[in-house]
Parts: structure tokens; sequence; C-alpha cells
């Protein structure tokens, strides 16, 4: 388990040299998923970013991010994309450490991925037309878990993440998978 949260959040800085995870205060790893009162038996959460730094993953979901890498989910990438968005002090769904003309672009690009999910139009999960700071992870999940189909037919999303973690997923896969 603690291999896979690194990894989860190692992949998304692994193009950042000399990052630090500075807003994370600690990870709970939990051994199901859980309700908004952090009860196990209830299947209404995976995982959880918190404000100050704390980040909650179910073993199971994280385990399944793994293994299945063709639904464009990704528990561990979702909640570390969270952690980075607090990199702001707070969860606004804007990547942190971008100039005004980028957040600019970015929320460009957003408000045409919203318009794309919500017409049932989109790789991106459903999931992330709850708002925006959930579009920016479900976005984050999409670009590591299914690049050649983010790539295809979500082309400036997929080059502006790209360009942002300093990473191109699509290229580390054969041409003939997805």
């Amino acid at each position: 388990m603690k291999l896979l949260v690194a990894a989860s959040a190692v992949m998304l800085t692994a193009g950042w040299t000399g990052y630090t995870w500075d807003q994370l205060t600690e990870v709970l790893v939990y051994p199901e998923d859980f309700d908004a009162d952090y009860r196990f038996g209830r299947k209404d959460l995976s995982g959880q970013a918190h404000p100050w730094g704390i980040v909650i993953l179910s073993a199971p979901a994280l385990l399944r991010s793994f293994a299945e890498t063709d639904d464009g989910y990704h528990l561990g990438a979702h909640e570390f994309a969270h952690l980075l968005d607090l990199a702001q002090s707070r969860f606004d769904g804007i990547p942190p450490y971008l100039s005004d003309e980028s957040i600019r672009k970015w929320l460009t690009i957003m408000e045409r991925e919203e318009d794309r999910l919500r017409r049932g139009d989109s790789e991106l999960r459903p999931y992330g037309l709850s708002g925006p700071e959930e579009l920016f992870a479900v976005a984050v999940e999409a670009f590591f878990q299914t690049p050649a189909a983010l790539t295809r037919s979500h082309s400036e999303l997929y080059a502006f993440l790209s360009s942002y973690f300093r990473q191109d997923p699509a290229a580390w896969i054969s041409p003939t998978s997805d």
C-alpha cells in the first residue's frame, strides 16, 4: 500500500524536479470505502483530501486503480490532484503555479470540457460535473489512465496537462494499446 500511495503522488510530479508535497500532512489508508462520517459499511466515498493536508484512500479502490487502467479512474491520482489544487490554499480546480494567461486558458478549456460532459461527449468521468475541483481531478485521472483516448478526443486538454505536468503519458504506450 505504501508503494501504491507513493506511486500515486509521484506520477503527478515526476516531471517537476525537486517538487515536495509540502501541503501533505498525513495519508490514511482505510480497509474499505466509507461515508461522510468515516463509518465503514457504506460505499459513499473511496477517498478524500482535506484542506489541512490529510489524504484518505480506500485500499480496495487504490488497488483497483492500478489493476484496471482503461476506465479513466485512479483514486490516488484523483486525491493527489486535489492536494495539488490545495497548494493555492483552497480547492478551486485551477492547477497551481500557473501564470494569469495560463489560468485564463485553463478556465476556457474546462468550460468546454464541462459542456462536453453535459452533452455526454467526453472521455472524462461524469463525476467531474460535481464542481470545478472535481473536474480538475477527473481530468488528471484521465490524463494518466487513458492518455491515448484523451489525446485523440481532448487534444487541447491533453496538450495543456502534458505541458503542465511536463510529461507525455500517451508516448509511453504502444500505438496498438489504449
